[in-house]
């Protein structure tokens, strides 16, 4: 067992104000009673492995928003001399040090950070995150499906956390949804550079994309009484605004829709064929 993470562990001991979990190699570690429930020796419980300020490992059911090793999006709660305290789900909050801070932060504000141990063996938060994961990777492929945590706005689009693994970028022109920085998104792998730098996707690639966004389009005509208010010569940001997709991607679906004839194209508008409304 290691420090930051959630594990299974047997109940040892039950007293008035505590329990005792195996914790391993760890040790015994100290729960409070209230916190076991019902549990008596020889139970197991679920139980989050952290440190007080001396180092000593405790054990706690409060499950926090983020272990070690994992990124999120958490609410800066107080500033002292030794850093800024972070929300994460725990009675006691996170400490991301200064020297940790990508830039300075606010108390009520959100900060995204990667949970990590420190050289003393405690937990703490950085948002420097480029200084802990690396931003070159080998052991991807093109349009692998992979969770992104927005973390970052440029000025050549968003920069996002890999399965907590890496870094990579979403290019602003390839963003067709509302997108905001310390989310958590379901995302793709586009392409690994020839430098191994990761350019990501929001969307899975078009062959895939047209299925599903062809009776997309479809139940908006039937939701809205056979009429769409777009065309193939309406903006790209018309087109995002109500599907989420590139002009190009919405028209190759048009095109697909029309030869199966299953809409009219109108100069401003699509529409469902008589016999269907």
């Amino acid at each position: 067992m290691q420090i930051g993470y959630t594990y299974t562990m047997p109940v040892l001991e039950r007293h008035q104000n505590s329990l005792t979990l195996d914790g391993g190699e760890l040790g015994m570690l100290p729960l409070p009673a209230k916190e076991g429930g019902s549990a008596q020796v020889g139970d197991t419980l679920k139980a989050f492995v952290f440190t007080d300020s001396t180092g000593r490992p405790l054990a706690t059911t409060r499950l926090p928003v983020a272990e070690r090793d994992q990124c999120a999006s958490l609410k800066v709660m107080d500033i002292t001399n030794a850093g800024a305290f972070l929300d994460w789900g725990l009675e006691k909050n996170l400490l991301l040090p200064f020297a940790e801070q990508r830039r300075p932060v606010e108390v009520g504000r959100y900060e995204s950070v990667l949970v990590y141990l420190d050289n003393s063996s405690r937990l703490a938060a950085t948002s420097r995150l480029d200084h802990h994961l690396p931003e070159i990777a080998t052991d991807y492929r093109p349009w692998q499906p992979v969770t992104l945590h927005i973390y970052q706005r440029t000025d050549l689009g968003l920069k996002a956390v890999v399965d907590n693994k890496a870094l990579g970028l979403l290019y602003k022109d390839e963003i067709f949804q509302q997108v905001r920085v310390g989310e958590t998104h379901n995302g793709f792998i586009k392409r690994l550079r020839h430098d191994g730098r990761i350019d990501l996707a929001l969307q899975p690639p078009s062959e895939q994309l047209q299925p599903d966004l062809t009776e997309q389009i479809v139940a908006h005509l039937i939701d809205n009484d056979g009429v769409c208010n777009l065309s193939d010569k309406s903006s790209p940001e018309a087109i995002q605004t109500t599907f989420q997709v590139s002009k190009k991607n919405f028209k190759k679906a048009l095109s697909t829709l029309y030869r199966e004839r299953r809409i009219v194209i109108e100069s401003d508008r699509i529409t469902l064929p008589d016999e269907q409304k």
